[in-house]
Formats: C-alpha cells, structure tokens, sequence
C-alpha cells in the first residue's frame, strides 16, 4: 500500500478552477513524465523534491497559466509518492484535452541520464496498481513521447526502456515484487525491533526466574554442605586429640569394655548369693 504525501508535505499553492475530473469510462492508462531539467544535479532529499515541485507549480501556473502543477503524482528516487493533482483531476501534462482525458500523468523526478532506482520502480508500481483500482480499463502505461501530438524527449531514455521492461508493470514476469519502498521497509524495521525487543524482555524475565530458583537451590545445598561438614570436622577433631593426648592422660580415660557374654557350658554365676544381705552363718566348731 502507498502512502501519498499530501500536498502540505511540499507546501503546494491552492489550484485554480481546474478541468474536472477523469471518468473511468474514458481512461486508457497512465503516462509516464520526468521534469525535464536539462541538469544532472539530482533531486534525492524530502526537501530538494518539496522545493522542486513549489518551482515547478510555480512555472506551470504562473508562466503556462494553467490551473496547478501539470501532474497527478510525482514520484523521487528515494520511493516517496507525493500528491500533485491527485489522481482523480484530470492532469495538464499530456499535451491536450483528448490526451488528458484518457490517461493519467505521473511524475518521475529524474534527472538529466539519472537510472530510476529500486525504490522509484517499486513505488511506481504501487501508484499504478492504484490508480487501475480507480479505472480498470486504464491499464495502459505509456512514455509521454508516444501519446503527446508534438514531439518530445520526455520521460528521457532510462524511463523509457524501464516502460519497456515493464519495470513500472504491477505484477510484471521478472519483476522483483519483493522489492519495498522505503515507507514499507521502515514499517518492517519497526516490527523486527518491536518484536526483538519483546522477545529480549521475555528472556531477561526468563532468566530471572530460573537464576532465583538457582539461588535457592545453591543456598540449601550449602546449607546442608555446612551442616554435614560441621558434624565431620567435630568428630576429626576429637580423635585427633585423643590420638594426640600424654599417655597419662589417656590412661586415666575410661576404658571401652566390651560386654561380658555368659557362657552357656558353665553355671551362672552366684549373682543373687552375692547380693544377699543375710548369708548364712558357719555353724561353730
């Protein structure tokens, strides 16, 4: 899809009562013009075109005496379509009533040998997909040296051979359709950045998520690390002192006994005999 600059974008006088408009029954297609300046000094910034377009009107209403500039749509080499006539007034460029009547005018802004870029063939395109939209049976594209009554150069060899490829053919073999203007392209870069810049937020909460997690599980593991290390390190220590202790003074620890077992071959010992506080007395002698 296009987007038209409006007239305001190249501060465009107000036109006089014009021609009308074009019926859709009488359009045979579109002409393809340049300005035709003699000088090869290029017209490629947004100000050198709104510039160049103010002088053009300015010749064509003040010098020629015609209503506004001569042209429906101009476009530069940096793929920008402006807004001139619009592309329902009939145009003033083609060379007389009977000619503007039946085809549109479209304006390339070329140079004296200047190469229609990618970007101009791309939206040039576009611009007439457009104006076929508004008449269907316009689907002629023409150079204006083969519809104009007296002879002309216009819109210079480069454009011409263009036409002749079918560079400016919506939809043409050969045409490289993924070609985008310039307004399409920075619709594209802002989407990449939106979307990179979402995904990179996601993947920043991401990773906060999981390194927390990660945090918690470290600080308990080392937790428990210490826990067990602790408990190690106390019972290492003790021997340690022991092993290390005078002999006296392990001496003087209480031994480890190991349990008594009876042995089942042998009578019990006299346990109770010996804890009877009356035992016996030997009778006398």
């Amino acid at each position: 899809m296009v987007e038209y600059l409006p007239r305001s974008a190249w501060n465009a006088r107000p036109p006089n009562a014009g021609p009308g408009n074009l019926i859709a029954s009488h359009v045979d297609g579109a002409v393809i013009h340049w300005p035709g300046t003699g000088s090869t000094k290029v017209i490629h910034t947004k100000a050198a075109v709104a510039s160049a377009l103010r002088g053009w009107q300015d010749y064509h209403m003040d010098t020629r005496g015609w209503s506004d500039i001569a042209y429906q749509i101009a476009v530069d080499q940096e793929g920008r379509a402006w807004t001139l006539r619009g592309m329902r007034t009939k145009s003033g460029a083609n060379g007389d009533a009977d000619v503007n009547d039946r085809y549109g005018a479209i304006l390339l802004v070329l140079v004296t040998g200047e190469q229609p870029s990618a970007a101009m063939k791309a939206t040039t395109r576009a611009v007439i997909a457009d104006f076929r939209t508004l008449y269907p049976r316009g689907t002629a594209i023409r150079p204006h040296s083969a519809v104009r009554p007296e002879p002309t150069d216009c819109p210079g060899d480069p454009a011409r051979a263009a036409i002749a490829r079918g560079d400016f053919t919506p939809g043409h073999p050969g045409t490289p359709e993924d070609e985008m203007t310039p307004a399409q392209m920075q619709e594209l870069k802002n989407f990449i950045e939106a979307r990179t810049q979402a995904y990179a937020l996601w993947t920043h909460r991401q990773l906060r998520k999981d390194l927390s997690a990660v945090v918690r599980a470290y600080a308990l593991d080392i937790k428990n690390y210490e826990r067990q290390t602790d408990a190690a390190d106390a019972a290492r220590a003790a021997a340690a002192v022991w092993a290390t202790a005078p002999k006296s003074l392990a001496a003087d620890a209480p031994a480890q006994q190991e349990p008594q077992v009876p042995d089942p071959n042998t009578d019990p010992a006299p346990e109770d005999q010996a804890l009877d506080p009356f035992p016996p007395v030997e009778e006398a002698k």
